[in-house]
């Protein structure tokens, strides 16, 4: 009998099923990562089923004005006449957190956010918003800033003072 040790066919062979092997290790691996995967994915619903009850957007009680702030896109905002005065000084809000983050695309989205549920909060407090006000020049159209701006955005803009007598 010959020894298969030198042969390379047979090597070949003995590669193939270490490889085979390997994989099938993977494949028990990510299975087994994939089932964490999924138990994980399951504690984070109830986590957030929680939040939601938690929040008041739960079973067996009513939407608040704030909870349908934070679900509606902005042209439902806009057309629904009781959140219409919120969604126009988020449109405010907007244009001034461009401003605040030029050039930072990922700022601008965190500020968006934190503002929209700033509002959705104070809507949910009770707050009546005015209308959001923009003004033409000859520049264009520009956002007017009012006091509750401040609120929003504390330390960081400032509202115009209207001119005083003395």
């Amino acid at each position: 009998m010959s020894d298969d040790t030198d042969d390379p066919v047979m090597a070949l062979l003995a590669t193939q099923r270490a490889v085979l092997a390997a994989v099938e290790n993977l494949a028990g691996q990510v299975e087994a990562m994939q089932g964490k995967l999924d138990a994980m994915g399951e504690t984070l619903a109830q986590l957030v089923v929680g939040n939601a009850g938690a929040s008041g957007a739960g079973v067996g009680r009513a939407m608040t004005l704030g909870d349908r702030f934070r679900q509606a896109t902005d042209k439902e905002a806009a057309a629904d006449p009781e959140l219409r005065s919120a969604q126009g000084n988020y449109i405010v809000a907007q244009a001034i957190t461009n401003r605040l983050h030029k050039g930072d695309p990922e700022g601008v989205a965190r500020e968006n956010a934190r503002v929209r549920e700033w509002i959705a909060d104070q809507l949910d407090r009770g707050r009546v918003f005015g209308p959001g006000k923009v003004r033409s020049n000859e520049k264009g159209v520009a956002a007017v800033v009012e006091p509750i701006h401040e609120e929003m955005f504390p330390g960081r803009i400032r509202a115009p003072q209207p001119d005083r007598e003395r």
